[in-house]
């Protein structure tokens, strides 16, 4: 109530919202050196609110990066967006990560877009390193790359070939796009063994 009636007799407001911005930047900042304390981090280099350190990695993110190691070590903390990524740049470290932490860091970030738009990340792609990602892994394997199975779909691949080598002749007298033909040609053998139709 006492602000509302400073605010209702302060002469000038621009200074009331100048101070509600400064309060809020303020606890931002307290916000993300408190967390950062918390999470024992690796050293990172300043970043800005909202993109965090996407401004630093520039048109060469690899030159970037290895600029970034030189000033801050081996192993980095980057705010990406929204994204904490922590950068490994030697490969002494990038083997102990990879061969002696590999089960703690091999699950995937669960993602907003991910949980709303494929069922709650229960895909095979982004569903998180477990007993259930385990288990769609061996279907895929045992339904789709078994040798079993490869054999049995050489006939969808035949066929597509066919298909690819017409549209190939087709397109003779003009300019053809075999980059484009190829991935069409791979996405219908892909569509035609895992859902059982192409949709080109």
């Amino acid at each position: 109530m006492a602000l509302l009636q400073w605010l209702k007799e302060c002469s000038k407001p621009a200074l009331f919202v100048v101070t509600i911005f400064l309060v809020v930047v303020l606890k931002f900042l307290m916000k993300e050196k408190l967390k950062k304390r918390k999470l024992n981090l690796p050293p990172s280099p300043a970043k800005l609110p909202i993109i965090g350190n996407l401004h630093q990695l520039g048109n060469m993110p690899h030159i970037s990066l290895r600029g970034l190691a030189k000033k801050y070590g081996p192993i980095i903390f980057l705010q990406l967006g929204e994204i904490p990524t922590v950068v490994i740049s030697s490969a002494g470290l990038a083997k102990e990560v990879l061969k002696t932490h590999d089960l703690v860091l091999s699950s995937r970030p669960q993602l907003f877009s991910a949980k709303h738009l494929l069922y709650g990340c229960t895909d095979i792609a982004f569903a998180p390193y477990g007993a259930y990602w385990r288990n769609i892994r061996k279907i895929c394997i045992l339904e789709l790359l078994s040798a079993k199975r490869v054999h049995w779909y050489s006939f969808a691949r035949e066929e597509e070939v066919a298909r690819l080598i017409r549209r190939i002749a087709e397109s003779y007298p003009g300019i053809t796009n075999l980059s484009s033909m190829i991935a069409l040609y791979a996405n219908d053998v892909l569509c035609r063994i895992a859902l059982g139709r192409d949709f080109s």
